[in-house]
Protein backbone atom coordinates (compact mmCIF):
# COMPACT_ATOMS: atom_id res chain seq x y z
CA UNK A 1 0.00 0.00 0.00
CA UNK A 2 1.99 2.61 0.94
CA UNK A 3 4.85 3.94 3.09
CA UNK A 4 3.76 4.51 6.65
CA UNK A 5 5.83 7.52 8.04
CA UNK A 6 6.11 7.83 11.87
CA UNK A 7 5.55 10.95 13.69
CA UNK A 8 8.09 11.69 16.47
CA UNK A 9 9.39 14.57 18.08
CA UNK A 10 12.21 16.22 17.48
CA UNK A 11 14.53 17.01 20.43
CA UNK A 12 17.50 18.53 18.64
CA UNK A 13 15.80 21.57 16.62
CA UNK A 14 16.10 24.88 18.74
CA UNK A 15 12.99 26.14 19.56
CA UNK A 16 12.53 29.38 16.98
CA UNK A 17 10.36 31.30 19.26
CA UNK A 18 12.33 31.31 22.22
CA UNK A 19 13.70 35.01 22.97
CA UNK A 20 17.82 35.29 23.56
CA UNK A 21 18.81 35.37 27.38
CA UNK A 22 19.67 38.69 27.91
CA UNK A 23 21.73 39.76 30.79
CA UNK A 24 21.65 43.02 32.39
CA UNK A 25 24.20 45.66 32.45
CA UNK A 26 25.38 44.65 35.91
CA UNK A 27 25.39 41.03 35.68
CA UNK A 28 26.78 41.26 32.22
CA UNK A 29 30.47 43.13 33.47
CA UNK A 30 29.88 41.69 36.75
CA UNK A 31 29.90 45.05 38.73
CA UNK A 32 30.21 44.86 42.44
CA UNK A 33 28.01 46.63 43.78
CA UNK A 34 27.75 49.30 47.50
CA UNK A 35 26.09 51.47 49.19
CA UNK A 36 28.59 53.89 49.51
CA UNK A 37 29.54 54.23 45.00
CA UNK A 38 26.98 56.81 45.35
CA UNK A 39 28.28 57.93 41.38
CA UNK A 40 26.63 54.49 40.38
CA UNK A 41 23.76 54.64 42.37
CA UNK A 42 22.98 57.97 40.67
CA UNK A 43 22.44 56.29 37.29
CA UNK A 44 19.20 54.59 38.79
CA UNK A 45 17.47 57.57 40.01
CA UNK A 46 15.51 60.31 38.55
CA UNK A 47 17.19 63.41 37.91
CA UNK A 48 13.93 65.85 38.06
CA UNK A 49 12.44 63.57 41.27
CA UNK A 50 14.41 61.83 42.71
CA UNK A 51 12.44 58.47 42.16
CA UNK A 52 14.14 54.81 41.74
CA UNK A 53 13.33 53.75 38.21
CA UNK A 54 11.75 50.77 37.42
CA UNK A 55 13.18 47.35 36.47
CA UNK A 56 11.25 47.67 33.14
CA UNK A 57 12.97 51.18 32.44
CA UNK A 58 16.58 50.69 33.78
CA UNK A 59 17.22 46.94 31.50
CA UNK A 60 18.06 45.62 35.20
CA UNK A 61 17.05 41.56 36.61
CA UNK A 62 15.10 41.32 39.27
CA UNK A 63 17.50 40.58 41.92
CA UNK A 64 20.16 43.34 41.06
CA UNK A 65 16.87 45.96 40.36
CA UNK A 66 15.84 44.63 44.27
CA UNK A 67 19.89 45.11 45.13
CA UNK A 68 20.15 48.43 43.82
CA UNK A 69 16.88 49.83 45.24
CA UNK A 70 17.84 48.38 48.78
CA UNK A 71 21.64 50.22 48.68
CA UNK A 72 20.06 53.57 47.09
CA UNK A 73 17.70 53.66 50.53
CA UNK A 74 20.66 52.61 52.48
CA UNK A 75 22.81 55.41 50.86
CA UNK A 76 19.94 57.89 51.33
CA UNK A 77 19.55 56.64 54.94
CA UNK A 78 23.30 57.52 55.67
CA UNK A 79 22.98 60.50 54.21
CA UNK A 80 25.57 59.78 51.00
CA UNK A 81 22.78 60.55 48.77
CA UNK A 82 19.63 62.99 48.47
CA UNK A 83 16.10 61.79 48.88
CA UNK A 84 14.48 64.39 46.69
CA UNK A 85 16.17 64.69 43.78
CA UNK A 86 19.96 63.68 42.09
CA UNK A 87 22.70 65.14 43.26
CA UNK A 88 24.04 68.05 40.54
CA UNK A 89 27.43 66.52 40.28
CA UNK A 90 26.53 63.36 38.59
CA UNK A 91 24.19 65.17 35.98
CA UNK A 92 26.56 65.35 33.51
CA UNK A 93 27.57 61.66 33.78
CA UNK A 94 27.22 59.46 30.72
CA UNK A 95 23.99 57.14 30.61
CA UNK A 96 23.49 53.86 31.35
CA UNK A 97 20.22 53.31 29.39
CA UNK A 98 17.44 56.07 27.85
CA UNK A 99 14.33 56.18 30.67
CA UNK A 100 12.17 58.06 28.20
CA UNK A 101 12.69 54.28 25.57
CA UNK A 102 11.92 51.83 28.30
CA UNK A 103 13.33 48.33 27.58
Amino acid sequence: MGHMILLQPVDHMQNPYEKPHHRCIICQHNILLDWKNVQLLSQFISPYTGRIYSSRVNGLCMPMQKRISKLIRRARRMGFLPITAKDIQFLEDPKLFDPFKPK
